[in-house]
């Protein structure tokens, strides 16, 4: 029961720019051939009731590889895109879990249009907390927000990710939301670390706080981590420590994210469950994503 609500949770939830409700866009799907059953993968486990919601989401989807056909229609040709597949499979463990077709759809569908076979963006990752190699060929870049309690609940899962994936360079980005009166001065916190090769440090020190943060939270913590104070101090006053965060702040609203924590593989978007089989899903995806046939 605590994993179906904490899958449901980070589904929809999140730290909001505002309360605005932003609907996914979907392409619409060819609805010429509509697959009424699936031999391609196993509904074993599902109802009759949740088989049927699953099987329309599937045709009035679009193909996940940006094939001209439907998800259905293209989980029934063999080895035409294997992240279909992956994803499909994924949500029918949810579904067991007890997870509806009506919570998952939208999110599923955000994943599908504007997540995976969505064109990348360019990031800035220059001079930010980063994580493995940097010629690693995934990148995870997550924009979160230091009083977030959605950020500080998935920084574990986000650290265990990275830990067990070598082949995925992890980097940390600012996105102090205006609720968040603290957020700000612990980004610039964590950006004054940086100057003493500490970024890591004060991070962990900062989503790992008991207390409430507060200016005096803030300097406690960084005491408790031992960093050079007068350092610290004259760092957290340079304006490229300023800069550094206003530029990351800048960048994602310009990116459209609407709240934190929100993730980026490769330079495209990450819509479903930020827990650690979610972002399993996502980089077997990213692997297979070569395989497709159909992938721009």
């Amino acid at each position: 029961m605590f994993r179906i609500l904490l899958t449901l949770i980070l589904l929809l939830a999140g730290c909001a720019k505002d309360c605005s409700d932003k609907k996914p866009i979907s392409k619409p799907a060819p609805q010429k051939n509509l697959v009424t059953g699936l031999e391609a993968i196993s509904l074993k486990g599902l109802d009759d009731q949740q088989q049927a919601q699953f099987i329309n989401f599937l045709n009035a989807e679009i193909c996940p590889c940006n094939c001209p056909m439907s998800f259905a229609e293209c989980l029934e040709k063999k080895d035409l895109c294997k992240p279909a597949e992956l994803l499909a499979n994924w949500a029918i463990e949810r579904l067991k879990e007890g997870l509806s077709m009506e919570i998952m759809a939208p999110a599923l569908s955000q994943e599908i249009n504007a997540g995976f076979s969505a064109g990348p963006q360019i990031i800035d990752l220059a001079g930010y907390g980063s994580k493995g190699d940097k010629s690693a060929p995934y990148t995870l870049v997550e924009f979160a927000d230091f009083e977030c309690v959605h950020c500080k609940q998935i920084a574990q899962f986000a650290d265990h990710f990275v830990k067990k994936h070598p082949e995925v360079r992890f980097v940390y980005k600012h996105f102090p939301l205006e609720s968040h009166p603290l957020s700000g001065p612990a980004a610039l916190a964590a950006e004054a670390a940086a100057e003493q090769g500490r970024f890591w440090d004060m991070h962990h020190a900062l989503f790992g706080s008991i207390r409430p943060l507060t200016d005096n939270q803030i300097e406690t913590l960084a005491k408790k981590w031992k960093l050079d104070m007068p350092k610290f101090r004259a760092d957290l006053k340079k304006p490229e420590v300023a800069q550094r965060v206003e530029s990351s702040r800048k960048e994602a609203e310009f990116l459209g994210i609407q709240g934190t924590p929100a993730f980026f593989f490769n330079g495209r978007p990450y819509y479903l469950s930020t827990d650690l089989q979610g972002l399993e899903l996502r980089l077997a995806m990213e692997k297979a994503r070569h395989q497709a046939v159909c992938q721009q």
